[in-house]
């Protein structure tokens, strides 16, 4: 087997050495249950509330909470149903787009199908993004909910979340919750998180553990809670608190953070590299998404070769790759979010997408094009 090239970043990251001591290290030192009178218990309460105020000072979000989660399937589907369901006297219409993350559509699609929600399902532009003028247009008097990712996890492109949450201001009533799962660390600018009212965050897509999570919420909004039990995560999250997760996530939280600028700009030399390639073929590729993307993604088709096939020569070759994201339904043959920019079936059908991160290095990137460039000559 060669040695591996890992570009399959936006499933997952590899674990950073130093968030496992954190999470080893808090294994032996904080054992005791944080929900506990006793003495040990109200150590690690402590603990836990500290950390709680020391990941909101990280995000600058001074109105809101940090309820611990399982990741963000959770955490999106905490926010969306925990809203909806318990603000449903307000108004039942909701809004979404149409190529989020799976967690978000299904359980947009649930709300729709099962309580007698109305939904609005916005389309992407040809740039892949979601307009401030796309959400106004839709919201009415009964809308009470507005989900827009940050950044798509499939063709990285980037939506402006800041100026949607402004626009909202208008509107009291609806409450705007954003997928950031594939925007935190990965940015060369600030973001004001306080602006947004629910914030999903995942740890293992910054390097953090697999089953962590986060869903940063604005105060005075109430959820109706998914597990009913002890009262835990100011009743919204019910469960025995895991106090080494939860130092885990704050230590991924702050690595990530510490050098995004720089990790972004390295990133996007190595980009650049691999969309020069593509657009000097346009004859066996195609973009999905040029202007403006997160340079950790890149998403492109295979115009004359199937997209798995490519997939699976360049993993034979130890260079791993994604068609498609890996939460998506094992029935689905083509990518729904290239779909939605109005590509043809070839192209959705045939999509490649390499998620990089500030580990990977020029060399790899000119393995992966000298690799693509034989694979696609050589496949029949």
């Amino acid at each position: 087997m060669p040695n591996i090239i890992y570009f399959d970043n936006a499933s997952t990251t590899k674990l950073d050495q130093r968030v496992k001591e954190v999470f080893s290290s808090a294994l032996d030192k904080y054992y005791a249950n944080p929900s506990s009178i006793h003495k040990l218990g109200q150590e690690a309460n402590y603990v836990l509330n500290k950390t709680k105020d020391e990941i909101l000072a990280l995000l600058k979000c001074s109105d809101h909470q940090v309820i611990f989660t399982s990741g963000s399937t959770e955490s999106n589907n905490l926010a969306i149903k925990g809203v909806c369901l318990r603000y449903k006297s307000r108004g039942n219409h909701i809004i979404t787009s149409i190529y989020e993350h799976p967690s978000v559509l299904e359980a947009f699609r649930q709300l729709e199908k099962e309580f007698g929600f109305e939904v609005t399902y916005l389309y992407p532009n040809s740039d892949g993004i979601i307009t401030v003028e796309d959400v106004k247009s839709t919201i009415k008097k009964e809308t009470i909910f507005v989900s827009i990712m940050a950044v798509n996890n499939e063709i990285g492109s980037i939506n402006p979340i800041e100026e949607i949450a402004d626009m909202l201001k208008a509107f009291p009533k609806v409450i705007f919750h954003s997928d950031a799962a594939q925007l935190i660390g990965k940015t060369n600018r600030t973001i004001n998180f306080n602006k947004i009212d629910l914030l999903t965050i995942s740890a293992h897509k910054m390097h953090g553990l697999v089953s962590s999570g986060a869903l940063i919420k604005r105060k005075k909004i109430e959820l109706l809670p998914l597990a009913s039990g002890g009262g835990q995560e100011y009743n919204f999250r019910s469960g025995t608190n895991d106090l080494a997760s939860a130092l885990a996530f704050k230590k991924t939280l702050e690595l990530a953070l510490a050098n995004q600028k720089e990790r972004y700009e390295h990133v996007s030399k190595l980009t650049d590299c691999l969309i020069s390639y593509l657009k000097d073929n346009p004859s066996l590729y195609e973009l999905n998404v040029s202007n403006p993307i997160n340079p950790y993604i890149i998403n492109f088709s295979s115009i004359k070769k199937k997209g798995s096939v490519v997939v699976e020569a360049l993993s034979n070759a130890g260079i791993m790759v994604s068609s498609i994201s890996a939460c998506h339904s094992s029935k689905e043959k083509g990518s729904y979010v290239v779909a939605s920019l109005k590509k043809s079936e070839n192209v959705y059908n045939n999509t490649v997408r390499v998620s990089l991160d500030y580990l990977n290095t020029m060399e790899e990137i000119d393995t992966l094009v000298s690799t693509l460039d034989k694979i696609i000559k050589d496949i029949r």
